[in-house]
């Protein structure tokens, strides 16, 4: 690790912490600290702190906290070592190789494919005022789309040639490689050429939060021959580490000021590209929709960390309504407010907004429902409902609602309304909800005190045995030593947090190969994985002993697990649920 931190104690000591965070927030001086609006989370006085003598941010009123990196991090949706390189750049130092993660072709390839990107929105967006595009132009006016929302949104079009998108990025001293990477073109094998991927189609760019194009989505336009063949109304650009579908949202890179510019508004989670264009004209500043995919835990994760309430807007058919059940369970789980904007049969945002029906909008949204009241509402409307057999069905669903909420208090609100909507009585809903449990007297929800005295802010035993095993690691990250003090232990060590055991199980693939590790190691090896943000966090939470505190976490693990097991059915969540407590869990001893 020492050759990182020095490298990033250079970096801090040419490019003081106020500067940096200077570029996003207007800071004001009070003493010895920066004060300011935090820009992560939407506030009207200033919680947000800037300590230059220690290098280091803190919002008291959301609890996101770091250094300059993480700043650059969080603030652009960068991972670790591409913020640490936007940094060297503004300083002015060269990123040594080692670090920039990857082999030199593999950061040569994401560099290509990220100006590919760059350069491929700039065409598709110029194509569109092209006479070609005739065509798309009245379709977007069509749908009472107006130029300054093109603009926006920066909607392009695809021309039909092929070749067009191919000959205009390599005079910008595009490579092909680089479009390969990026998802732009197709390998012509037969002929030995390259092939646009989007081809006559409108095409809506995909940022990141940092407002940098990862990828496109194409939609093809009525009548032509995309769908006479029945090609596909939407294409995406293939998965891939540039292009994550299931973490990005359309109109992600707008979400932050949205929040900021408006602080009592929900985020309103839509459907596609238009309604997202659609509702930002209407005045839904914090409006996202999915990128043609199931909502995932992924995106709920991200939506939690607004502290909003979520208002799910998405198409009322049958489709519509299966994916806000499962879009609405999975954000129960990461105990967000979610809720539905019911709309008409056979419209969508977009529909509304086009016809001048915006006052109408804005009703349904201020009117939308609590997703338990919705789903209880979508099953009485079933003609069966009254058959024992059908309420049973209704009321598996709703205690698996209520069990997955980490809220008592909306635990218990919501078993008094199933009770009363489907006629059972408290004893039978508990059983539902906790089969296996013998407490008669136990309440809705999770509850239970924390089992150890270093980790009183903690709710449940679950929490307790994540932190301690990541506690483990932090130790074993900060001093790959003492690995082997207590190596009978972590060879055979099994964790039930799954990113601990992931990182638990490379330590020992290094050491077996001979290779060793370190954190500065795992950063480079997760930098494109779940765990790599986690690691960031670590690498700021050095304990003073972390011999000593590897040694207190082993002999607390049995404890907590037995703890863990042991705990009311109520407390329990699956394990491979444990992630959602994460954005709930600081891994800093000072906190």
């Amino acid at each position: 690790m020492s050759d990182l931190q020095n490298f990033i104690d250079d970096l801090k000591e040419r490019l003081p912490i106020e500067s940096v965070v200077a570029q996003k927030v207007q800071l004001t001086r009070k003493g010895n600290r920066f004060w300011g609006l935090c820009p992560f989370h939407a506030e009207k006085t200033p919680s947000f702190t800037v300590h230059p003598t220690r290098n280091a941010f803190k919002c008291f009123g959301c609890g996101v906290g770091g250094d300059a990196i993480t700043f650059v991090r969080e603030t652009e949706g960068l991972e670790f070592f591409e913020a640490l390189r936007v940094l060297a750049d503004q300083a002015g130092l060269q990123l040594p190789g080692k670090f920039s993660g990857g082999s030199k072709e593999q950061r040569g390839e994401r560099e290509q494919a990220r100006e590919a990107l760059l350069q491929a929105r700039a065409f598709f967006q110029d194509c569109l005022s092209r006479p070609d595009a005739a065509d798309a132009r009245k379709y977007l006016l069509d749908r009472s789309i107006p130029e300054d929302s093109w603009k926006k949104f920066h909607v392009g079009w695809a021309p039909r040639n092929r070749q067009a998108m191919i000959s205009a990025l390599r005079d910008k001293g595009v490579t092909d490689h680089g479009m390969l990477a990026a998802g732009l073109v197709l390998e012509d094998e037969s002929h030995g050429i390259l092939k646009s991927r989007f081809w006559e189609r409108l095409m809506f760019p995909v940022a990141d939060a940092g407002d940098r194009a990862v990828g496109f989505g194409g939609r093809f336009l009525p009548g032509s021959f995309a769908e006479e063949k029945q090609m596909g109304k939407y294409i995406n650009s293939p998965e891939g580490p540039i292009f994550p579908k299931r973490r990005l949202l359309y109109g992600l890179e707008k979400l932050q000021t949205g929040l900021r510019n408006q602080p009592e508004a929900p985020v309103i989670l839509c459907e596609g590209y238009l309604d997202v264009i659609q509702l930002h004209r209407a005045g839904y500043q914090t409006a996202v929709a999915a990128l043609g995919t199931a909502i995932t835990e992924e995106h709920a994760r991200r939506l939690a960390r607004s502290e909003r309430p979520v208002i799910l807007m998405l198409d009322p058919d049958e489709a519509g309504r299966r994916a806000a059940a499962r879009a609405g369970r999975l954000m129960i789980m990461e105990g967000i407010d979610v809720r539905i904007a019911r709309l008409p049969d056979g419209q969508d945002p977009a529909d509304m907004v086009a016809s001048g029906r915006t006052e109408e909008l804005s009703g349904r949204v201020a009117d939308s429902w609590d997703i338990l009241r919705w789903r209880l509402d979508t099953w009485s409307r079933k003609a069966d409902f009254t058959v024992p057999a059908v309420l049973h069905k209704a009321a598996m669903e709703m205690a698996e609602w209520i069990a997955s909420t980490p809220s008592p208090v909306v635990a218990e609100a919501w078993g008094n309304q199933v009770r009363a909507a489907l006629g059972v009585s408290e004893n039978a809903l508990r059983r539902l909800i906790h089969p296996d449990s013998g407490h008669e007297g136990a309440s809705y929800g999770a509850s239970g005190p924390a089992i150890s005295p270093s980790t009183t802010s903690l709710t449940s035993p679950e929490e307790v045995l994540l932190r301690n095993e990541r506690e483990i690691l932090v130790a074993v990250l900060h001093d790959p030593s003492a690995y082997s003090r207590f190596r009978d232990v972590l060879d055979t060590l099994q964790l039930q947090d799954s990113v601990a055991m992931k990182i638990l199980d490379w330590c020992r693939q290094q050491r077996e190969e001979g290779h060793g590790f370190d954190l500065e190691q795992a950063l480079i090896h997760f930098r494109q994985d779940e765990a790599g943000n986690w690691l960031d966090r670590v690498r700021q939470a050095r304990p003073e002993d972390p011999c000593l505190a590897l040694e207190r976490a082993l002999d607390a693990l049995p404890g907590n697990r037995e703890q863990a097991l042991a705990a009311p059915t109520e407390t329990k969540v699956e394990m491979d649920d444990l992630r959602s407590f994460l954005r709930r869990v600081n891994i800093s001893p000072n906190d």
